[in-house]
């Protein structure tokens, strides 16, 4: 027998662990292998646990697209929980990422936690690709979601094809509706540097324009015009 068959064998079947995560009340999952985008300290987890809720409904005329929610911070506490136990029972290491909105607070969790980007968790796991606009763009859902990450050394399958580029095509939907013109219109691909995407600074200074005038460090104008999810 070969290695490749070997380590094929060794491989665990995720479908269970799937229907209790879809149980506990995430939306949207899937399994991928991160090798090649973990920093040096976490290379011993290489299998992500991708894992998204879909926002709530927003209306079309509000100024701004709110992409923080409580409940959905909360909701995502509760499913890494129950997901770590399981891990942890079931004799597995793990790491729990938190949500980006919570990374954005003062909290412990976002201190411990070296920052690992959901996308690329996302993206392996055949979830998504990312879009013009730098976010990570759902085939149904759009970027119309939140997303978390459960880490692991638990060697489980890929539950999906990898995306190693972007699938926004002609659309630039999002490059005309950024205010700040920020948005450079270059289709993604695995290594892109995301500079060359997005002007963070131009993109910042949006934000903190939109804080001065409406009272909201938000924007969310690409999030509103992608025409994927509507």
């Amino acid at each position: 027998m070969s290695q490749q068959e070997n380590l094929a064998q060794d491989k665990l079947d995720p479908a269970s662990l799937l229907k209790k995560i879809k149980e506990w009340g995430c939306e949207i999952v899937g399994i991928g292998d991160v090798s090649d985008g973990l920093p040096p300290d976490l290379k011993g987890l290489s299998t992500a646990i991708s894992l998204a809720l879909i926002h709530p409904e927003q209306k079309a005329e509000d100024q701004i697209y709110e992409y923080r929610f409580l409940e959905i911070e909360q909701r995502f506490e509760y499913i890494q929980k129950k997901i770590s136990k399981q891990l942890r029972d079931d004799g597995w290491r793990f790491l729990k990422i938190p949500t980006d909105t919570s990374k954005q607070r003062d909290r412990l969790i976002s201190r411990i936690h070296p920052l690992f980007p959901h996308k690329t968790a996302a993206t392996c796991a055949g979830l998504g690709w990312i879009g013009k606009s730098g976010l990570l763009i759902n085939p149904y859902h759009g970027p119309r979601l939140s997303w978390a990450t459960v880490l692991t050394n638990a060697p489980y399958w890929a539950t999906g094809k990898p995306y190693i580029h972007g699938q926004c095509g002609h659309c630039i939907a999002c490059v005309r509706a950024c205010p700040a013109g920020a948005i450079s219109g270059k289709e993604w691909s695995r290594g892109t540097n995301y500079e060359t995407m997005i002007d963070i600074v131009s993109c910042a200074q949006q934000l903190e324009n939109n804080r001065i005038t409406i009272g909201e460090l938000a924007c969310g104008n690409c999030i509103k015009v992608c025409w994927r999810g509507l």
